[in-house]
């Protein structure tokens, strides 16, 4: 699969192989994965930083 720059959560969840949408919120809320809202109010996550954070893990 091919992403842009930015990607939903279902597909940030997919990259980082996140099974819990509670999982990711918890990830927003303590700062390890930056929100985007780039088209309107829609949550984006940037794809260059979700596999920079998948390559620490």
């Amino acid at each position: 699969m091919e992403y842009g720059e930015f990607v939903n959560r279902k597909d940030a969840m997919l990259i980082l192989g996140i099974k819990s949408t509670t999982t990711m919120g918890k990830y927003e809320k303590d700062g390890k994965i930056k929100v985007y809202r780039p088209f309107s109010n829609r949550t984006r996550y940037k794809v260059s930083e979700l596999i920079a954070m998948q390559n620490k893990r």
